[in-house]
């Protein structure tokens, strides 16, 4: 287990180990690294792609369906979206190809979706993409193939965010180190957690800026870059500045629309009471579409406001 960065109590303290690493001025840097893999993510369902859309682009989970509704409908650029599937059908796999031909020759994506045609990966993705036991009435939200002209920034980014989600899906895993870097400024050891990319694997579909903000500010979630001969053989680091930091502990942060819709989802396993927990079992509050509207409905009847992207209780 690691432990915490040091944490000083007393301000006289702090202010004294900030002076002399800034006086000593350079300090020798070694990273501990431990290998991660990481498949692809699902396919979407409705939850998941109401939560991306508001981690990414702050919109609410009504807004979302209502967009990916018009996608379907008007458009015909995406399949059936009130679902609570994140699988395609065993039978699908030639469909999965032909949609991937499409995106080919006319989105942005198009040369990872060229890629893994030309890879095989459609025929390797196996069980994690196509699996009859995981689709009940509706299957995942995939693209159709339809690159429709004309749609609005909304209709946009809710249309690229599934498309990419698509091809991702057929990608191989992507690698990295995670790593802690010290920095030993004479006794001083200062800590940075972070992630080195080794292979980018679907990432690389994904995007580095598909990283939602919350989880950018989560320490160890930064992308460090990888040392190399430059930094010298050991490596060594210069002090560009040391800050000293007054902070209180915090207390869980409240919801904004994308965890709340993950804490509605999962509400079964969040109860005590056992014969509860069994009734409320991979059933959670609501069903994917209607968790937009019970949201809204709290807003329209002023038991919740947002402030920001955050969604607060009001004193009613």
């Amino acid at each position: 287990e690691r432990k915490e960065a040091e944490r000083f109590y007393d301000e006289a303290q702090a202010r004294a180990a900030a002076e002399e690493a800034a006086r000593l001025g350079a300090g020798a840097v070694s990273d501990e690294r431990k290998p991660k893999r990481e498949s692809a993510p699902r396919l979407f369902d409705l939850t998941t792609l109401q939560r991306e859309a508001n981690r990414r682009f702050g919109f609410s989970a009504k807004t979302t369906l209502a967009t990916a509704q018009s996608l379907y409908e008007r458009h015909k650029a995406l399949t059936y979206p009130r679902t609570d599937s994140s699988h395609l059908p065993e039978d699908y796999v030639a469909n999965a190809k032909e949609v991937l031909g499409a995106l080919a020759d006319g989105h942005a994506a198009g040369p990872f979706a060229r890629e893994a045609l030309d890879k095989g990966m459609v025929d390797r993705a196996g069980k994690r993409v196509f699996d009859n036991a995981k689709v009940s009435d509706h299957f995942a939200i995939v693209p159709t193939g339809t690159l429709p002209p004309g749609l609005d920034d909304v209709e946009r980014k809710v249309f690229d965010l599934v498309v990419r989600r698509f091809v991702a899906a057929f990608f191989p895993l992507a690698e990295f180190d995670e790593t802690v870097r010290t920095t030993q400024v004479g006794p001083h050891a200062f800590r940075t957690a972070g992630k080195v990319l080794v292979v980018a694997g679907w990432r690389a579909v994904w995007g580095q800026e598909a990283e939602a903000e919350e989880d950018r500010e989560k320490e160890g979630a930064a992308t460090l870059p990888a040392l190399g001969p430059a930094d010298g053989d050991p490596a060594r680091a210069r002090v560009l500045g040391v800050e000293v930091r007054q902070d209180a502990t915090k207390p869980p942060a409240s919801y904004n629309e994308a965890s709340l819709l993950g804490a509605m989802e999962n509400a079964g396993k969040l109860v005590d009471d056992e014969a509860l927990a069994e009734a409320m079992k991979e059933r959670g509050l609501g069903t994917p579409a209607t968790r937009a509207a019970t949201i809204e409905g709290l807003l329209r009847q002023k038991y919740l406001e947002r402030q920001g992207k955050e969604l607060v209780p009001t004193a009613k």
